[in-house]
């Protein structure tokens, strides 16, 4: 019957009966037992006399009415007399209601966490608070992934899944998060899948912090990042492949431009030099056809290597002091005779307020000017052009302009002006038989025109004309422009002159030969930059004029050479039949003090080498 012998003041307040509940069965005073299964442990302890213990456990009491459920850790105890029987029970009960809710929240927090971590399709770990970075939990998602067990995964396991060559990156990130107890990124690191493949992961962890501020590790998440990374890898080797092929491709035009100017250059200079002997008329026209034919293509190969130039970004712009007045009238009277041929006029609207000095490219806007008029020109039949140059806008150091060249030709369809700017394109399929040109000319105007701020525009309706505008600023400067002047100095001095030339091949050797005789000088040639530094060891001589690519030692070597080791001040003109690689910075950090392009202008070279060897003087 379970009767109620001992009971202290605690359990009786706990029940809410009085003392009285002494002698009485403990089920018929607190029924409730019954129904929750305590008189089960009761009775099994009391036959067996095997002592039970359960720990937080829920008991439901009616206390002053109210009914409300209290956790309890309890120890049931047989109790003997001295002969070893059994003759009751002895149950010890602590409420320990608070610390049961607490477990049971962090259960069913924990419970939660577990059914998150292991549905998502993120590596999720948790880690000891210990400089080892041992792991105390891993999800589902890294269990299947590795296809280890918990038991397996637990620990330092996780050095076994990185890649080798991550492991000490992994250990070096997490010893300095330690140290200063922040968090950690690993933005990719390799990770061993259950067949052995590996693959790319982002890791990404913080720390985690008891309510009371106690540190206890870190709570971290993997992502895998494989096909970002695969993606990012075929980008890279997609860029690599696209700048190796413009490399390629700007050998190839710096290869193909050198190798057309040679023979180019010699055409174009033989030409010049036989139009100064005396000849019959029909041979006067062989040749100037001969020169224009040859100065056609050496316009079209400026082109081709304009285009590479912009194309591998290596155009460069010049600030120098220009008089844009004088500048435009020279390009213009280029087509003088051209326009008188087809009877046309030609007008120009200068802007007074525009300064007749400015700080800016000048060959680039001639450049753009020059193709502009040369499409209007070929172009126009009868009627008029008109370039017009307009002040736009202005401040104290800068001033913005707008050149229009319009004129009254064939026109341009409306479906091909948003197109007649892009490479090798031209209004119709038979303007390319009908008037010639390669397409390439408008495509390099807007180039040069938006590497330098500028813009361009077109208006045009077929049969009606076309108006091309376009915008540049300059600055303002103060500076005169250094114009080229005439070196006269005493025939005498200029008959003694010695000439030093360095150049391999034999057709621009007697071409060389022949203006410098003209000019009355004394010429050795040699066939490269290691027999200028012989010749250099055992004669003297005014100035040398180097070619920069050449066997066994090129221009650039031997003008090093010159200064650094003979350590001599002789004049050095280069000479280059490759436009691409005529930099005037790289002459001169190579000891140059001037350089002329091929084909020759026989004028110019003529008064660079009297200016410089009278400075040298």
């Amino acid at each position: 019957d379970m009767i109620i012998k001992i009971a202290n003041d605690a359990i009786i307040a706990c029940w809410g009966k009085g003392k009285d509940i002494i002698g009485k069965s403990v089920f018929s005073i607190m029924p409730e037992i019954i129904e929750q299964g305590f008189d089960k442990i009761l009775s099994n302890v009391y036959k067996t006399g095997i002592p039970f213990h359960a720990y937080e456990t829920p008991v439901s009491l009616v206390q002053k009415g109210k009914k409300e459920t209290l956790h309890y850790t309890f120890v049931y105890q047989a109790q003997r007399n001295i002969n070893g029987e059994i003759e009751g029970v002895a149950v010890i009960a602590n409420e320990v209601t608070p610390q049961a809710i607490f477990n049971i929240n962090l259960k069913e927090s924990e419970e939660r966490f577990r059914s998150l971590a292991d549905n998502v399709p993120l590596h999720i770990f948790i880690v000891e608070p210990n400089a080892e970075a041992s792991i105390s939990y891993f999800n589902k998602y890294w269990l299947d992934f590795t296809g280890q067990t918990i038991e397996e995964a637990l620990g330092r396991s996780w050095e076994t899944i990185v890649h080798p060559d991550d492991t000490q990156l992994s250990l070096d990130v997490y010893a300095t998060a330690f140290e200063s107890r922040k968090s950690f990124n690993i933005l990719s690191i390799r990770l061993k899948r259950f067949d052995g493949q590996y693959r790319w992961f982002a890791v990404q962890s913080n720390p985690r912090y008891l309510p009371n501020g106690d540190f206890i590790g870190y709570i971290g998440v993997g992502f895998d990042i494989h096909e970002q990374k695969l993606f990012e890898k075929q980008l890279i080797e997609a860029k690599e492949s696209a700048e190796s092929t413009t490399r390629y491709k700007q050998q190839f035009l710096s290869n193909m431009s050198h190798e057309i100017r040679t023979p180019l250059n010699s055409i174009l200079g033989f030409a010049n030099v036989l139009l100064k002997t005396e000849l019959g008329l029909e041979q006067k026209e062989f040749l100037q056809a001969i020169q224009l034919s040859g100065n056609s293509l050496n316009a079209l190969i400026n082109d081709i290597l304009d285009l590479a130039k912009v194309d591998a970004g290596k155009m460069t712009f010049e600030k120098q002091s220009f008089n844009i007045r004088k500048s435009i009238s020279a390009i213009l009277h280029l087509f003088d005779l051209k326009i008188k041929e087809k009877n046309l006029a030609l007008v120009t609207e200068f802007d007074s307020e525009i300064p007749s000095i400015l700080l800016g490219d000048s060959i680039r806007l001639n450049q753009v000017i020059l193709n502009l008029m040369s499409n209007s020109v070929k172009f126009t039949h009868k009627g008029k052009i008109i370039l017009t140059v307009k002040l736009i806008n202005q401040d104290e150091k800068n001033i913005t302009i707008e050149f229009t060249v319009t004129d009254s030709g064939i026109g341009i369809a409306a479906n091909k002006i948003n197109s007649i700017f892009n490479l090798f394109e031209q209004a119709e399929i038979g303007t390319a038989n009908s008037y010639g040109g390669t397409g390439l000319g408008l495509a390099i105007v807007k180039q040069i025109i938006e590497a330098q701020g500028g813009s361009i525009s077109l208006k045009s309706m077929l049969g009606k004309g076309s108006t091309f505008s376009f915008k540049l600023a300059f600055e303002k400067t103060n500076l005169k422009p250094a114009e080229e002047t005439e070196i006269l100095i005493p025939e005498l001095s200029i008959n003694k002159l010695r000439v030093l030339v360095a150049e391999d091949v034999a057709l621009n050797q007697l071409l060389i030969k022949m203006i410098l005789s003209d000019f009355g000088f004394e010429i050795e040639i040699v066939d490269n930059g290691k027999m200028v530094i012989e010749k250099l060891k055992n004669n003297t001589y005014d100035i040398i004029l180097m070619d920069l690519q050449m066997p066994e030692m090129n221009g650039f070597e031997s003008s090093d050479y010159i200064r650094k080791i003979m350590n001599s001040s002789i004049p050095i003109i280069a000479l280059t039949a490759d436009v691409t690689t005529v930099d005037v910075a790289k002459c001169k950090k190579f000891g140059m003090n001037d350089y002329i392009s091929k084909p020759i202008n026989e004028k110019l070279l003529y008064n660079k080498i009297v200016e410089l060897v009278n400075k040298n003087q």
